[in-house]
């Protein structure tokens, strides 16, 4: 029945129309898919530190960047926890600085599999710096000449169901829909508006030292149509190494590729994107993650699922 419910979740996810998304986004989403899904904290058996830098539409003067550090842990009695720390340059007049503190509980299915669900607290400082702007309208209420700044409070919670070889589940960020108090801005339009995550994943062997993941994830607001991110990988391990290259399509928006390695407990890749839609900017974006995996010792978290990992069975982390 679970594997059934993940098909079905993959089969509506290929066949959602797509367009934009607002919140900052991750071309390998399968690695670290904590910063994505809270219910992702706990559910290894090790400590996972993150850092994404993302450079989106190189080439030009005030691009967007986003740079993201992460940790996430499993603790005893199910329990998981973790942080992320994220600054958002949406491209020069619009930033957002965030912080979001996570806590997760898992509950053991009767077959290996279980069940995740994750909340986590956000705190967003948001910035509207319209001193460098050429606009057309000199008068524009919404236009101050200034920097704005303000900070809110909201909340995320996530859902995931997942055994050694998938994992599939739901996040929803801006619960709350707090207000972002820019001046000149009207009620309805000033404020953090709720963004839905989906997500799929699966991997099989190939041999005992190839396997193939295969990732989609669809995300959409409650004012933007839906975007749909797919995503395949086929990984290569030997020794203490793993080797993956892997291949994706943001359907409307861009083809992109990636490579990566991990050894030992340093994981590191590379993503570049070619934009394929009407962007008339740049056509190239560049993404760097690096992930360090610190194991539990003396079975601390050793009854946590999904174990089946780089440290003994040439899986990579999450």
């Amino acid at each position: 029945m679970i594997r059934l419910l993940f098909a079905s979740c993959l089969i509506s996810l290929l066949a959602a129309p797509l367009q934009a998304q607002q919140r900052f986004r991750r071309t390998s989403f399968p690695v670290n898919s904590f910063i994505i899904n809270p219910a992702v904290a706990g559910t290894e058996p090790v400590t996972v530190l993150g850092s994404t830098y993302r450079h989106q539409w190189a080439g030009f003067d005030g691009a967007p960047t986003t740079t993201i550090l992460s940790a996430h842990s499993s603790f005893p009695n199910s329990l998981g926890a973790g942080v992320i720390f994220y600054t958002d340059d949406m491209g020069g007049a619009v930033s957002q600085t965030g912080v979001e503190i996570a806590g997760a509980y898992k509950i053991n299915l009767p077959n290996t599999d279980a069940v995740s669900f994750g909340l986590s607290l956000q705190g967003i400082q948001f910035g509207f710096d319209s001193s460098d702007l050429n606009v057309w309208d000199q008068d524009d209420p919404a236009l101050t000449g200034g920097m704005e700044t303000s900070f809110s409070v909201d909340a995320s919670t996530g859902m995931m169901v997942y055994g050694t070889d998938y994992s599939f589940g739901v996040a929803i960020s801006n619960l709350f829909q707090s207000n972002v108090n820019i001046s000149g801005v009207e009620d309805e339009y000033n404020q953090h508006i709720r963004h839905y995550r989906f997500m799929g994943s699966y991997t099989s062997d190939v041999s005992s030292k190839v396997a193939v993941q295969t990732s989609g994830m669809i995300r959409l607001t409650e004012v933007t149509p839906a975007q749909l991110d797919f995503y395949s990988r086929a990984i290569y391990s030997v020794y203490q190494v793993a080797y993956w290259g892997g291949a994706g399509l943001r359907v409307g928006d861009a083809i992109t590729f990636s490579l990566g390695a991990e050894f030992a407990s340093v994981g590191l890749s590379y993503s570049y994107d070619i934009t394929t839609g009407d962007n008339v900017l740049s056509q190239h974006s560049h993404e760097i993650n690096l992930t360090y995996i610190l194991a539990h010792r003396r079975g601390f978290g050793k009854n946590t699922l999904s174990s089946k990992r780089i440290l003994d069975s040439k899986r990579l982390v999450k």
